[in-house]
Parts: C-alpha cells; sequence; structure tokens
C-alpha cells in the first residue's frame, strides 16, 4: 500500500509483517525520526526499497542474527523453544555486547529459559522476573541442575559438532573452539508479594522487605550487588509488575547504578506493552528486546472485553499504546485479537473439523429448542470426541440440555450440510490471511508508542524465529539516546 503525499488517510493501514513492519526502522539522525513516523503513520509514500535497505543495514550493523561462537546447550528443551532460545540469547548476547551492557533483566521469564542461558553461556548478570513463584523455584532447580552437567552438556555438545561436521565433509570450514567454561556465579531467589502488605524474606544473605503499598523492595545484600568486577550473577525474583510500577526500585538494589537491556519472550497479553513503558520510565534501562505474543488477552481502551466484569478491567489499557492511534480512537475487538493469533504456516492453517461441529451443533440446537443462549460455553469437548455423534451427545450433557435426537437424525444433519464444511474452510483460509495485518497493527502501534517518546534513538522490528516453529516471531528492539 502507497500513500501520497498530498493525500491523508484518516485510517490506521494494514500491512503484512513482511513489509510493512521494516518502517519501523530508522537511524540516529534528528531528521530522520520525524519522517520514519510520518511513514509508519500513513502520510508519505513507502519506498519498500529504502526501507528494506535501511533494516538491513541496522542488522548488518548491529549483529542481530549473527551466528554466535558460543555453544547453545539446549537441554531439557523442546524443539520449539530450543529454536526460540538459541536465537533469542544469541541476539541479546550481540547487542549487550555492542553496547557495552553486562546487566539483563528478564521480564515474564517463566522457568528461567532465557535468563539462564544469558547467565550461563554468555556471562551475563541476570535478574529474572515473573508473576508466578512456582517458576521463580523452577528457574533456580533448573540452573542447579545445569550447573553441575553444564561441562558434560559442552563436550557433548563438542562431539557432536565434530560428527556433523564429518558427515558434511566440511574440513574446510573452520569453526571456534567450544568453550568448556562452567559458570560458578552467584544465584539468589527474592520473593516480592503485592498481595500481603508487608513481606520478608531471607535467601543467601538477602533481606527482603517488600511494601505492596508501592510495591517497594529494601535488599540487604552484603556482598551481593552486581558491579563491573563482580562475576555474572543470575536472580530469580517472583514479582508483579505493572505498567504504571517503577521498575528501578526491584532492579537498582542489585544493579546499582549500572545501565542494563530488557529482554522479553514471548511476552503475554498486557506485559509486552507494559515493557515498552518500563523501558521509556526506567533511566538504566538503554536497550530493548521484546517478542510478545497472546494477543487475544490485551486489554483495549476503546473496546471493553465483554467476557470480563467491569471491575476487572484493567486501569491501564494496553492498546493502543500510542497517542496517534489513541486520538483517531483505533480498536480491534475480541474476534480480531483471537485471528491475530492465527498461523497462515503448520497446524493452525488446516481447518479444524470442530468449528464445523460447532456450528452445525448450533443449527440442531435451533431447530430443537428455538433458542441459543450466549451464556452457553462449550470449551474443548470436540478434542474428546471421535464422531459428530458423540460431540452432540456430550454437548448436550455439559448444556443441561434434554436430546430426544436418535443417532440417525443426528447422521442427516451432517448429510445435509456437509456442503457447508467446504465453505467454512474456504471462509477460515480467506479469515486467516488477514491475520497478519492485524498483528502488524499491534507491533507498529508499540513501535509508534517507542517512536513518540524523546528518548528514543533507535526502534525496529525484526524477524527472528522460523514462523513454522513460532509463529509469534517478530522483536521489538529499541535503544535510547546516550546521556549527555
Amino acid at each position: 500500500m502507497s500513500v501520497s503525499p498530498s493525500v491523508k488517510t484518516d485510517a490506521p493501514f494494514l500491512l503484512g509483517p513482511s513489509s510493512a513492519l521494516a518502517c519501523c526502522c530508522y537511524d540516529n539522525e534528528p531528521s530522520s525520526k520525524s519522517v520514519w513516523i510520518t511513514m509508519v503513520t500513513g502520510y508519505y509514500r513507502f519506498d519498500f526499497k529504502l526501507i528494506a535497505l535501511k533494516l538491513t543495514q541496522f542488522c548488518l550493523k548491529s549483529g542481530v542474527g549473527a551466528t554466535s561462537d558460543v555453544p547453545f546447550i539446549s537441554h531439557a528443551m523442546n524443539e520449539k523453544k530450543s529454536h526460540e532460545i538459541g536465537i533469542m540469547s544469541s541476539v541479546c548476547s550481540t547487542l549487550a555486547k555492542r553496547e557495552r551492557l553486562r546487566h539483563v533483566v528478564d521480564i515474564g521469564s517463566g522457568k528461567g529459559y532465557l535468563a539462564t542461558t544469558l547467565y550461563m553461556q554468555y556471562q551475563l548478570s541476570v535478574i529474572g522476573i515473573d508473576s508466578q513463584i512456582g517458576n521463580t523455584h523452577g528457574a533456580l532447580r533448573r540452573k542447579q541442575r545445569l550447573e553441575k552437567q553444564y561441562k558434560g552438556l559442552v563436550k557433548r555438545q563438542q562431539e557432536r559438532t565434530d560428527n556433523s561436521r564429518k558427515c558434511r565433509n566440511s574440513e574446510h570450514l573452520s569453526e571456534p573452539p567450544v568453550r568448556e567454561t562452567v559458570m560458578r556465579g552467584e544465584s539468589h531467589e527474592v520473593t516480592a508479594n503485592s498481595e500481603s502488605p508487608q513481606v520478608t524474606v531471607s535467601s543467601e544473605g538477602h533481606k527482603v522487605t517488600v511494601n505492596s503499598e508501592g510495591h517497594e523492595v529494601t535488599v540487604n545484600s552484603e556482598g551481593h550487588n552486581v558491579t563491573e568486577g563482580d562475576k555474572p550473577t543470575h536472580i530469580a525474583l517472583t514479582a508483579f509488575i505493572g505498567p504504571n510500577d517503577q521498575l528501578d526500585k526491584y532492579v537498582e538494589p542489585y544493579f546499582q547504578n549500572n545501565q542494563f537491556m530488557l529482554t522479553g519472550l514471548h511476552t503475554c497479553g498486557d506485559l509486552a506493552g507494559s515493557m515498552s513503558r518500563q523501558f521509556i520510565h526506567s533511566p538504566a534501562c538503554t536497550l530493548m528486546v521484546g517478542v510478545g505474543c497472546c494477543y487475544h488477552l490485551i486489554s483495549e481502551m476503546f473496546c471493553a472485553n465483554p467476557f470480563q466484569p467491569k471491575e476487572e478491567a484493567s486501569a491501564t489499557p494496553q492498546f493502543p499504546l500510542s497517542s496517534f492511534l489513541r486520538d483517531k480512537h483505533v480498536k480491534l475487538g475480541r474476534n480480531c485479537r483471537m485471528l491475530s493469533m492465527q498461523s497462515r504456516i503448520g497446524q493452525d492453517s488446516v481447518f479444524d473439523v470442530s468449528l464445523f461441529w460447532r456450528a452445525l451443533l448450533q443449527k440442531i440446537l435451533f431447530d430443537v429448542h428455538g433458542y441459543w443462549r450466549k451464556d452457553w460455553i462449550l470449551g474443548k469437548i470436540a478434542s474428546r470426541c471421535s464422531s459428530f455423534r458423540e460431540y452432540v451427545r456430550k454437548a448436550f450433557h455439559k448444556l443441561h440440555i434434554e436430546s430426544q435426537l436418535t443417532d440417525a437424525q443426528i447422521d442427516d444433519y451432517v448429510h445435509q450440510h456437509a456442503h457447508v464444511e467446504n465453505k467454512m474452510a474456504m471462509f477460515f483460509q480467506l479469515r486467516t490471511a488477514l491475520s497478519p495485518a492485524i498483528e502488524s497493527v499491534i507491533l507498529l502501534d508499540r513501535c509508534l508508542y517507542l517512536l513518540e517518546q524523546n528518548a528514543t534513538t533507535m526502534v525496529v522490528i525484526k524477524k527472528l524465529f522460523h514462523p513454522s516453529k513460532s509463529p509469534r516471531c517478530y522483536a521489538i528492539i529499541a535503544k535510547k539516546k546516550e546521556a549527555r
């Protein structure tokens, strides 16, 4: 899509990630920032070749996507997780090295796959923050197991590399030696429970006091602050950090005044938008690499969730973030956000027969009872059914409806409406083709928010993962201006 300079549009454009997302990259020249904002908001004719060139220049200059000389240990990871962590950790390490950063905060760290990889393989000091204490415990247990097994895992990886090299008969290709350093840094666990008025937790010399009113954290960590001369440290922190909370309160006791990079791999729903706010409002945070997911859980400013009570609605909606889309009162709605999660590649692109079953069931209920109630929720019972007959029986049982239908009558419904299944398959294929456009709007809104801030000097969207392995594959990378 191209927009003439003389023509202004009142609606945001919808473009596929392969083209429109590239326009979020601009260089460090002061004049270029307004130009790129203009291009993103649809007031300028898009020169996609120039945009792609600028994106390529940034990727080459920053080293994003470059192959790392540090071996990736995919211990206890499935194929998808291994693919994501291997690439994400390499990108974060490359950018941290380029910006001379040794400290990383991993938001929504889960069980610590990314955090432990950055800590053990790239020798970065990492604070992993997650709201679930079970994930924090899991992250620490995984890190402790890895420390015990790491030397053997590295040796095994070296053997695999050597064997692969022999199989490819590529002795002319020189590969860097595998690093056999076993990290023996410090590891700590801290719990910040915002639900209780005040909680004190001691862990390996740390005394932590949490005040729920201001989410304040005070730490007495004798000799455990992470400074430039210390060995890398891995800290697992349990805390819920909202969009209006100060991230520095949690980070400063460990990193003191050191600058750090903010990362998040598949930050769920509102957390991705909150992460962008934290990046802007935290003076010590100078670099951000974030990959979002779960767009269907995003809270909207101009569209209420019909399935959420008003008292549970977010006080700080995360879409839209940018002033440009807020001024236009742009809204997506739940159906659009659900659609944005659909993938055109892989299993999601195959028509699910349960959709046909669900539509046919509604037809039966209208014919038999003459109505359909909105509060009827079936869930995922289709996955436990081998036929439409079984599906109908379980659905009626779950909805507490007596059914007089015979098996023959149910089969007749299937035969009479068999042609509809093909039409539905075509409709959902066409519908799925629009999912990248909706994802583009969400990602571009986050980029526009960052572009609108005076603190940012670089914003880019980079495709990190292969969509067939990880459909949510786009990372937003942002950098702040250097302090003068």
